[in-house]
This record gives structure tokens, sequence and C-alpha cells, in this order.
């Protein structure tokens, strides 16, 4: 389940006027272009938003640079080699100011032989790591797994129309009107095992006019407890790609035997016809 490959181009350049660090000491700079997600066959839509690279000795933290990426390391002794280690960074939840390292993304590890005002370019392709699974919740491509409440006066669909489709021929899509205000859908008795011991993410992409709610259904043999987790404001119908963490709100039902995934709207009324679309949902998390 883990695919990692890491391409090196390495170049070494004298450096001036980079500013002063340690006692004037020119830093090593380690150039990354962008962060490639390529995934197995059977992990999934490889749709992916990684926005920086967080950098990692044996003993510390470097920092997280945004994407594209120049990152500073003093050299110490002259050609001493050293280990980093480069991780994918996400906004968890899609919030800025919850920017971290994607825990199912395998981390990189390189060694490079450090010199003052070397520089280096690595560009890194990489899968999750080992120890993680993939559940399949729905992509649209030849299917709708989400069913409405008997209360609701709209449906999510199954689209196939040009310009509505985020990727292959399907996506899932509902609108909203007067006449169709309100839409509670849940996955039709998929009964996800959800672990509440590691990490667990939802990834899915996204475009709307209007905001919805995302959520699970936490369900045991007595009840139900739906629980939105994230209301998404409206993208201006632009496709957006977003990682959900679950890990809260499995931890906090511990009763529950499985779990559903739901969507959930009201029509706002800031057009005739509001709509919100989604695909590529799927859950990763540790195994």
């Amino acid at each position: 389940m883990n695919q990692i490959q890491a391409a090196l181009l390495v170049g070494t350049v004298l450096a001036a006027g980079c500013g002063k660090l340690r006692d004037a000491e020119v830093p090593h700079r380690i150039h990354v272009p962008e962060w490639a997600v390529v995934l197995e066959d059977g992990e999934g839509s490889a749709s992916a938003r990684v926005e920086e690279v967080w950098v990692y000795t044996p003993t510390d933290v470097l920092g997280a640079f945004p994407l594209p990426a120049d990152i500073p390391v003093l050299a110490g002794e002259t050609g001493e080699v050293v280990e980093l280690t480069f991780s994918a960074g996400i906004r968890a939840n899609g919030i800025a100011a919850t920017r971290k390292p994607y825990p199912p993304y395998a981390a990189v590890p390189v060694e490079l032989a450090l010199t003052e005002g070397g520089f280096d370019t690595l560009s890194f392709e990489a899968g999750y790591a080992d120890g993680f699974e993939v559940l399949f919740v729905e992509d649209f491509e030849t299917a709708n797994r989400f069913a409405e409440s008997v209360t609701s006066t709209a449906e999510v669909v199954r689209t196939t129309a040009d310009g509505q489709v985020f990727e292959g021929v399907g996506s899932g899509r509902a609108e909203l009107s007067a006449s169709a205000a309100t839409v509670w859908a849940q996955t039709n008795e998929q009964q996800y095992p959800l672990n509440p011991n590691g990490p667990c993410w939802l990834e899915f992409d996204y475009a709307c006019t209007q905001s919805f709610a995302i959520g699970l259904n936490p369900q045991n043999l007595i009840q139900d407890n739906p629980t939105p987790i994230l209301v998404l404001n409206s993208s201006d119908g632009a496709w957006k790609k977003i990682y959900l963490d679950l890990g809260p709100v499995v931890r906090s039902e511990t009763s529950a035997a499985w779990f559903e995934v739901t969507l959930e709207a009201v029509w706002d009324g800031s057009a005739e016809t509001t709509w919100f679309a989604v695909d590529n949902l799927k859950i990763v998390q540790a195994e």
C-alpha cells in the first residue's frame, strides 16, 4: 500500500546575499516545487490538495513551508550527510489555521550531503503509508449510495451532465429551491467500521453555490445519532478538495457499532436554484 518515489536533482551553486544565519553562515537550500499524490489500484481518486511540506531532522522540526517551497538548512560541517524527513501538509477541515501533516500520506526520508551555499531540488511522489486502509464511500461512477430521509423535499442524485462532473463520468449533486428546500441524506446501510484508536479521515471533492453540511451518523442496535461535523460555505461553484478529520466524533461515540456518512442542506434563498455537489468520497483510516 506504500508507494514512495523521490526524484532528486542536485546542483551545487555559489550563493550570495542569502541573509544572515548563525555566524553569517550561508545555508544549504532545498527547493520543493510540488508534492504529487500517486495511489494504487483500489485506493480511489488521486485528487489531492497538498499545500505545504513539513521538514524534520531526527531530533527536531525544521518547520512547515508553503509549496513551492524553498527550505534553508544549516550545513554544519561541509559534506556532512543529514537525514531529513518530508511530510505532506494539508488544511485539516479546510481551515487555514489547522494546517498539519496529513497522517495517511507516506512521509519521505532523504539523505543529503549538505554544503554551505549548496542547492538541491527535490520532487516528491507519495501514496498512502503502510498501516492505512481505504474504505470506499462513493465516486458516483456507476451508482449512488446516498438515500434521502422521508422529510427531504430535495435529493442527492448522480449526475453525468456536461459541466457538472468533477472527474470521470459522474458526480453527486443536490439542487435546492423554494419547492425543494431541504435535503438530508446518508449512505444506505454501508455500515462503515471506523477505528477510534488511530487517525480517521474523510476525503472528498466538492463544489457549491450555498452552504451544506457533511457528517456522520453513529449507529448501534438501539438508536442512531446523526452528527453534522463541518459546514462548507459557498465555493462559488468551484471544485475544491477537503480532508475532514473524523477522529473526534469517532472517539466520542464509544457505543457505535458502525457509521454512515451524511449530507444535509436547507435552501438559503440566495438564488432561485442553488446546489451542492460532491465526488470521490472515501474514508482513510489506521488499520
